[in-house]
Formats: structure tokens, sequence, C-alpha cells
């Protein structure tokens, strides 16, 4: 795959397919540029004052204001380059859903979101810094089981623990609908629990990726965390086409 990313240790055989196709890679990236990053990574948390609430940065802010630091710059920029969609594209082509198999990610115009040529681009890409205010005080969790957009291709998670964080809690857990899927799931902001089954909760670990393309039933969210006077940070890289495939 591409060497200078995180898709640079990526196989297609070891893609798990319970309770949908995914992919986690351990040690992403070399430990050394992923301390880096988590090292200068900025704190959008500092003064927030409710628990478990999502701060995103997005990459069109990363590559173009000049007090982030260069080593996140440049490490947004080339995430979101369309060669690392269409990638992820052919790690998962015997697993890429039917309702997007006709997106064309060769020709078409790529843009950052909310970027300055989105508006004429046909694939929107972003690759952003999210981090979780903590939750000194009582277990929390910033989104429960739920859908994504359904324009969106596919999603990766990068997770950035730090070292002195040793709090339980905060993964990723993934579910299966329970019987029928329920009318318009992929609206809701969080299903129910009777709704779902957690099938599988993958640890937030520092250096760990997840990886999977977005389908109807690809259902995840955030395990609850345990009180925890910490950020939670992680790196969202993605991409989304003008409208919803699904």
């Amino acid at each position: 795959m591409l060497a200078d990313t995180l898709l640079a240790k990526a196989d297609p055989a070891a893609i798990r397919r319970d309770p949908f196709p995914h992919l986690v890679i351990d040690e992403a990236l070399p430990t050394d540029r992923a301390r880096a990053l988590l090292d200068s990574a900025p704190d959008p948390t500092a003064g927030c004052g409710r628990p478990a609430s999502r701060i995103p940065i997005e990459a069109r802010l990363m590559t173009t204001l000049p007090f982030y630091p260069e080593i996140w710059r440049a490490f947004t920029e080339r995430h979101t380059r369309p060669d690392v969609t269409r990638a992820v594209r052919r790690l998962f082509a015997d697993h890429w859903p039917a309702h997007s198999a006709d997106v064309d990610l060769e020709t078409p115009r790529y843009a950052l979101l909310n970027g300055a040529n989105a508006d004429a681009a046909e694939i929107i890409t972003d690759a952003r810094l999210e981090t979780i205010s903590p939750n000194p005080d009582a277990p929390a969790s910033h989104r429960g089981p739920h859908l994504d957009d359904p324009a969106r291709l596919f999603s990766c998670l990068w997770y950035l623990r730090a070292p002195e964080d040793e709090g339980a809690g905060g993964g990723l857990t993934l579910y299966r609908f329970r019987g029928e899927r329920p009318a318009r799931a992929e609206d809701a902001f969080a299903l129910p629990d009777a709704a779902v089954e957690a099938v599988e909760t993958l640890a937030y670990r520092f250096n760990r990726l997840v990886l999977f393309p977005n389908r109807p039933d690809a259902l995840h969210g955030a395990a609850e965390r345990a009180p925890n006077p910490l950020p939670r940070r992680y790196v969202f890289v993605t991409a989304e086409t003008r409208r919803p495939l699904y």
C-alpha cells in the first residue's frame, strides 16, 4: 500500500468480516512518528465545560492555518490526497459495497471538506483530528451505536491514546442489528440499545487504526469511558460523495 501513510501495513488478508468488513492495524505508523504527532497535537478542549464533547479540527484548517505544527500540516495533507481513497477501494476490493461499486474514484475532482473548491468537486476528503473532552466525574460516551452518513465511502479511525492514560473503556464497539433494520436508521444520532447487539469492542490503543467501507450495516459507536481527566484523541480519515449512496 502507500508506504508513507497509515495504510502502509494494510493487508487484504487481514480483513475481518464480522459483523461487517473491517481492518485493524496496530502500530500503523512507525512509533517515533506517531509519538511526535501525539506530542505536538493541539488540545482544543481547554476551557470546554462539557464532558465527552467532540471537537474536530478539519484538514482544511490544519493545512492552511500557520499556527498548527508542520508535522500535522504534512500529515493531514498527505492523507487527504486522492490516492488514499483509491487505495482503500483496492484494499477492500472483495468487500466493497454494491451501492458504491460504480462510484468513479479515478477521474473526478477531489477537494477538502469545506475547502475552497468543495462546491465543484465530486469527492470530498478529510483527515481531521478529533478530540473528546475529559469526563472526570462520570462515565461517558460521545456517541452511541450509529451509522455514518450514506454519502460517505469509508471511515478510518487512528487512535492516539496518551501513554499516561490508564483509564478504562473508550474503545470502538462494532454492532449488528437485532432483527429487522429500523427505518431510516442512518438518520439516528445514536440507535437505542434494544435495536442493536454489540459484537466486539476494539480497545482504544495508541497507534491503532480501524478502517471499514461505509455500509447500511456498518454499525459502530464509542464505548463508554470510565471517569477520566484526560482528553481522548483520534484522527478520522474519510471520503464522501456529493449525494447519498444508499
